[in-house]
């Protein structure tokens, strides 16, 4: 009986309690709940984190909740922050900021919206990449096939990339003729660019640029590397149709720059310039005409210290390699001219030959090397038989390169 009697006074305790719990406020017991209510303010809404160089760009929005006062930003596992103001409006609000000196890591940033009273939201994170000075040192400058410098026109022709590395382009600074500093940009699907008014002798700069992901905020620069063009030297009146500065029937003497020596005149005081044969350059003996020995067709030009290629295309050719003789490209160090043929192995002045073959093909090439600016003579030397058959070599034109 004592038993049954204790259980009623429980019951009917338990049963006051939460009659008094029932007849109360429902967040009345939010007073037991050390801090009281708990309140958040709504969560930033599409987060974007953009890299850059040693910086990112945090953007994303605030929607609907007109208490958002704040944003900030944590990483370091938020040992570092940044505070950014928000004044709300009646629509969408876009935050946008640029969190910089971050050293070049993988950072993962949190976000928290405030309120007035101190209020946060739930966080929201992402992860982005910071770029710095060991992505910049793995940069290669793009490289560079050639330079071709005649007069004030300079043409750079690039090679090709790994489009995959996020290269961009080049840059290049120059030098006008007027003396100002001018940068043009080559894009990478460009192979070349051409500059027309370069100042020859002068320097121009280069640098290419890379994005390394699509949604950088920066782009990236290799340093900048300094190159020389070597002007190229010119050979004047070096193509069909030739000119000639006098001429007797078919025959004629090559005009300036072009210097023929008078055993190259073969044919009554002229020869070098034939028109029968489409006013091309032509040394001809034979079929009546005399014997040549040792003529000499030759032009000056200043070269700088570079390898280079003289390159000479012919028409067609007879010259044998049994001939006494021959016929020869030549090219000789200085302003003097061109040695006498049986000299020509010998003499120190030369910087190289290649003699003209039927055989051979009918585009030659002769590299040579300067090893100072100095003026060099380039041209025709031939030894070779009058009679019949006789001898020629119809050249089509002169130039020359510079050999990169």
């Amino acid at each position: 009986m004592k038993n049954f009697r204790n259980i009623f006074i429980a019951v009917f305790a338990i049963s006051a309690v939460l009659g008094i719990y029932s007849c109360t406020d429902d967040k009345e017991y939010l007073k037991f709940a050390e801090g009281g209510e708990i309140s958040y303010t709504a969560a930033i809404d599409s987060l974007k984190i953009f890299p850059g160089q040693n910086r990112v760009k945090v953007q994303g929005l605030i929607i609907g909740d007109p208490k958002v006062t704040e944003v900030r930003i944590y990483w370091n596992s938020n040992k570092d922050s940044v505070s950014v103001p928000v004044n709300r409006t009646a629509n969408i609000d876009m935050v946008s900021t640029i969190v910089d000196g971050l050293e070049e890591n993988i950072y993962n940033f949190v976000v928290k919206t405030f309120d007035a009273e101190g209020n946060s939201s739930i966080s929201v994170s992402q992860t982005a990449e910071v770029y710095g000075d060991r992505y910049i040192a793995s940069l290669l400058n793009r490289p560079l096939v050639s330079n071709v410098l005649v007069d004030s026109k300079l043409i750079i022709n690039f090679a090709e990339m790994d489009l995959s590395s996020g290269v961009l382009g080049s840059e290049v600074e120059y030098t006008t003729t007027s003396g100002s500093l001018n940068t043009v940009s080559v894009n990478i699907e460009e192979s070349s660019v051409e500059i027309l008014d370069f100042e020859s002798g002068s320097t121009y700069r280069y640098r290419t640029a890379f994005i390394p992901d699509e949604e950088s905020i920066d782009n990236f620069y290799t340093d900048y590397q300094n190159v020389k063009p070597i002007p190229t030297p010119i050979l004047g009146n070096a193509a069909v149709p030739f000119i000639a500065s006098a001429t007797s029937g078919r025959w004629g003497n090559l005009a300036e720059p072009w210097i023929t020596n008078d055993a190259a005149k073969n044919h009554g005081g002229y020869g070098g310039w034939d028109e029968w044969n489409g006013n091309i350059f032509n040394l001809e003996s034979g079929w009546g005409a005399p014997a040549i020995t040792n003529g000499k067709v030759y032009q000056v030009v200043t070269a700088e210290p570079a390898t280079y290629q003289l390159k000479v295309a012919l028409r067609d050719t007879n010259h044998a390699a049994a001939d006494v003789g021959g016929a020869y490209f030549v090219i000789v160090k200085g302003n003097g001219g061109l040695p006498n043929v049986e000299d020509l192995t010998t003499a120190p002045e030369v910087l190289a030959y290649k003699r003209i073959l039927a055989t051979s093909s009918l585009n030659y090439i002769v590299e040579f090397t300067v090893d100072e600016t100095t003026d060099i003579s380039v041209g025709l030397l031939t030894t070779q038989a009058g009679g019949n058959p006789g001898r020629f070599a119809n050249i089509k034109s002169w130039e020359i390169v510079v050999v990169e």
